[in-house]
């Protein structure tokens, strides 16, 4: 029977998680118990909820408010977002660990627009007969800060995968005992490929069901992680936003076409954090007119071909490089070109036409190939669509080029 948090995942360990999410998003955190009594030291906590906590009363009510939006969020099975019972916008996620629920990890202390309100869950209480200066308090309450619905669903997005993150390691913690029971000696030698390889997998699988490279997610978040300490709060809103929005896109359905405007917003996304992280040396330009950015194409057919471009044209040497994509019309097909000025597929490596160049390694986030784009092209428009050519440039990069049949 599982008992509590604490038997399975080291107080510490909660605490370095919990305090590198709250510099990483700039708000407060805390992770509590089955009945909302905290685990951990709060974390970038306002002046607000401070004062409050300070009372007995006003920490009974906390604690009684993280109680109940923690099972909220129990059974929703996601992050919830509420009003707390002093008014403040709070995220709660969920941590159940073999299908027992063993607390919450909660953030916010924020405000929203009156309009933004509506649809939340709202426990306000009567502030003033606590035992507080009203003064004081109403004085805190006037720094907190507003974050509008986009930035509070992307932190939540966020949360949960910390939330999944913590249940992982009290999983791979139970597992370790288990195995110890069966063969002690087995177990020593498996304790940290083994199970953590199984960790790493199920949270790829359960938690960014789109083939995310947690890899990916976690270089991001360091990236973040950096910025919130050399920087104002500003950029690393910006940078957990474009990464909240990634993650949302990639938990759609890979088998359905969306409009060529909305991949072209995902590698948008997708490029800020990289030239975020790079330091700007990744320069992206577009010449597409605005009837074809109205094509259908299938979901994720631009990013991996991005990312080969960084993969294989830019991390090898880290020289500034330009990505430029173009589209146009020849004979009722619609032809896009992706063109980079880096390192270049090698000689022997290319080819106008299919076979393609072979994967050297997998790319940030999708997972998906080549060969894949082309195949679902081709799955949707026959076999006139498809990635055509895939060729050392001439002055030095690489060419890739797709097409697509203009049924418009």
């Amino acid at each position: 029977m599982i008992k509590n948090l604490r038997d399975f995942v080291d107080v510490g360990t909660l605490q370095e998680i919990q305090d590198q999410f709250a510099d990483a998003v700039g708000v407060a955190v805390i992770i509590c118990d089955a009945k909302g009594v905290p685990l951990t030291k709060a974390s970038n906590f306002t002046n607000f909820c401070t004062y409050i906590r300070s009372s007995t009363e006003g920490l009974h009510r906390c604690i009684l408010s993280d109680e109940k939006v923690g099972k909220m969020a129990l059974d929703n099975g996601k992050p919830v977002i509420h009003r707390c019972h002093s008014g403040l916008v709070d995220i709660a996620a969920p941590i159940i660990l073999r299908k027992q629920y063993l607390g919450a990890v909660l953030c916010g202390q924020v405000l929203m627009d009156d309009e933004e309100l509506e649809p939340l869950e709202d426990m306000k209480m009567d502030l003033d007969d606590l035992p507080l200066d009203k003064e004081k308090l109403t004085a805190y309450f006037e720094t907190l800060e507003y974050k509008n619905n986009s930035r509070i669903k992307a932190i939540a997005d966020l949360l949960f995968i910390t939330s999944n993150y913590i249940v992982k390691i009290g999983d791979a913690y139970l597992t370790k005992k288990e195995l110890i029971n069966k063969n002690e000696n087995f177990i020593k030698e498996l304790q940290l490929r083994s199970l953590l390889e199984k960790t790493l997998k199920e949270t790829q699988l359960q938690v960014l069901q789109s083939q995310i490279n947690p890899h990916f997610l976690f270089n991001t978040l360091n990236t973040i992680s950096r910025i919130a300490f050399f920087e104002n709060a500003e950029q690393t809103q910006d940078v957990t936003y474009m990464l909240g929005n990634i993650l949302r896109y990639s938990l759609r359905n890979i088998d359905q076409l969306v409009p060529l405007h909305e991949e072209i917003e995902h590698v948008r996304n997708y490029l800020f954090i990289q030239q975020t992280r790079y330091r700007n040396k990744l320069h992206f330009e577009m010449d597409i007119s605005e009837d074809i950015k109205e094509i259908n194409i299938p979901i994720f057919t631009l990013q991996p071909i991005f990312e080969n471009a960084i993969v294989h044209g830019f991390e090898p040497v880290g020289e500034p490089m330009n990505i430029t994509l173009e589209a146009y019309n020849i004979e009722e097909k619609i032809f896009l070109d992706i063109l980079d000025d880096g390192v270049g597929i090698q000689d022997g490596e290319t080819s106008e036409y299919p076979p393609f160049p072979p994967a050297k390694q997998k790319g940030h986030t999708t997972g998906i190939g080549l060969r894949n784009v082309d195949k679902r092209i081709k799955y949707y428009f026959g076999e006139e669509g498809g990635v055509t050519k895939v060729k050392k440039r001439e002055k030095g990069g690489t060419l890739v080029q797709l097409v697509f049949p203009n049924n418009s």
